[in-house]
C-alpha cells in the first residue's frame, strides 16, 4: 500500500508528538504540494492518533 503510511512514535516530551505534527504540518505538506501542484492540508480530516501502552 503506497498511499498511506504509518508512524509508531514514542516521546519523553509531553509535547513532543505535538511538536512533531506541527513540523510535518508546515514543511513536509509545503513541499508535497509543491511537488504534486496542490494545495491544502495534508490530512484533511485522515489523521488519527491512538494511545498505546507500553
Amino acid at each position: 500500500m503506497t498511499n498511506h503510511l504509518h508512524l509508531l512514535i514514542t516521546t519523553d516530551l509531553g509535547n513532543g508528538m505535538s511538536k512533531v505534527m506541527q513540523y510535518i504540518g508546515r514543511y513536509y505538506v509545503q513541499y508535497f504540494n509543491d511537488q504534486y501542484q496542490l494545495t491544502g492540508t495534508l490530512w484533511e480530516g485522515l489523521y488519527k492518533a491512538t494511545l498505546l501502552d507500553s
